[in-house]
């Protein structure tokens, strides 16, 4: 015969795991338990949200900084840069007065590869005009003068007064062809020069030759000074005939 009273027990245990288990699932599944969860998932996604936003915030604060720091940077950059080229015009300033115009035409040069304002450019004029190179000279000043223009007004008057004292300064050289010009063409210092008209030259030395298919024909060498023109004739000869005897 089976004993009755422990099975009775196992019966009241498992009836009580079961009540218990109804209690729990009832707790989990109340409206003030899903309330709360609910709260708790809320929670974690502002957590989360807020960090998100403080980051973007954080990282704009720092593009911001970076570009405060970098713009501080490039300004003293400028300003050094500004200052190592004023020295550099002062010290060619320095060179012209004392009358080394290569010299401060170096430095003048080393100016305008940088920052070709129009002053730096007359300076620049200048010395070319101080070492015979009038015709360089006055392109220079017409460069400084087309700058000044939108630059440097007050600079107008002093380019001008350079360019019409070279105008009249200027020599110029007239050269003529005579005998054979048939077929004849002229140089002048290695460039091709129109006959019997005014050239405006640099004063020193020149060189003109005639051509005649390419052939030199007749040449001649002479200076040229300032404030007056030069005539320069080249006489061609004949071609002499085959037939002809020697």
């Amino acid at each position: 015969m089976i004993n009755a009273a422990p099975t009775s027990a196992l019966r009241r245990r498992s009836r009580g795991r079961a009540a218990a288990l109804v209690l729990v699932c009832w707790a989990l599944l109340s409206p003030s338990w899903l309330r709360a969860q609910d709260n708790v998932a809320t929670r974690a996604q502002d957590n989360v949200a807020t960090r998100a936003q403080d980051n973007v915030a954080t990282r704009a604060q720092d593009n911001v900084a970076m570009r405060a720091h970098d713009g501080v940077a490039t300004r003293a950059h400028d300003d050094v840069a500004t200052r190592a080229l004023r020295l550099q015009f002062a010290r060619g300033l320095t060179l012209e007065i004392a009358g080394r115009w290569a010299d401060a035409l170096d430095r003048f040069e080393a100016v305008a590869r940088r920052r070709p304002t129009a002053n730096v450019t007359f300076h620049i004029g200048l010395c070319h005009e101080r070492l015979g190179r009038l015709r360089k000279a006055e392109r220079t000043y017409q460069d400084a003068r087309a700058a000044a223009r939108t630059t440097t007004p007050a600079v107008l008057a002093e380019i001008d007064a350079r360019l019409q004292d070279l105008e009249g300064r200027m020599p110029k050289i007239v050269l003529n062809v005579a005998g054979a010009t048939e077929g004849v063409t002229v140089l002048l210092d290695g460039e091709e020069a129109p006959p019997s008209r005014a050239i405006r030259v640099d004063p020193g030395p020149h060189v003109a030759v005639a051509l005649r298919h390419g052939i030199p024909v007749a040449a001649s060498a002479f200076s040229s000074h300032e404030r007056r023109t030069r005539f320069v004739t080249l006489t061609v000869h004949p071609v002499p005939s085959r037939g002809s005897g020697p």
